[in-house]
C-alpha cells in the first residue's frame, strides 16, 4: 500500500505546502489579513467607529495559489506556476466578460427608456 501511495504522489505536479490545518487554516489566516487591512484603511481615513463590514470570502484561485507558494514567495514547482498563471488569466477574462455584459445591459436599459 505504501508503494502505491508513493506512485500516486509522484504524479502530483503541483503539490501544496500547507500545514496540518490545510485549506481551512489558510482561509482563516487570509481572512484575518483582509480584516487587518480593512481596519488599517479605516484608520487612515479617520473613520473608525468600531463597525466595519466583514471581509469578502477568499476566492478559490487565491487559496489554490497561496497553498502552493513557499514562505519565500516562490511557487513549489514550475508546473504549479504555469497552472497558477492560467487560472489567473482565466479569472481575469471571466471578469472582463461579466463587466462587458453588465455594461451592455445598462447601455440597452438607459437607451430603451
Amino acid at each position: 500500500m505504501h508503494k502505491k501511495a508513493q506512485a500516486i504522489q509522484k504524479q502530483n505536479i503541483a503539490p501544496h505546502v500547507l500545514s496540518s490545518g490545510g485549506y481551512e487554516y489558510l482561509e482563516q489566516e487570509l481572512l484575518v489579513e483582509k480584516t487587518k487591512k480593512k481596519l488599517e484603511e479605516a484608520a487612515q481615513l479617520g473613520s473608525i467607529d468600531g463597525v466595519i463590514e466583514p471581509p469578502s470570502p477568499v476566492r478559490r484561485h487565491v487559496k489554490w495559489k497561496m497553498a502552493r507558494t513557499k514562505k519565500t514567495g516562490e511557487m513549489m514547482t514550475e508546473a504549479a506556476q504555469e497552472i497558477a498563471e492560467k487560472i489567473v488569466s482565466h479569472f481575469q477574462l471571466t471578469i472582463r466578460i461579466i463587466f462587458q455584459y453588465f455594461v451592455n445591459v445598462m447601455y440597452n436599459y438607459v437607451f430603451s427608456v
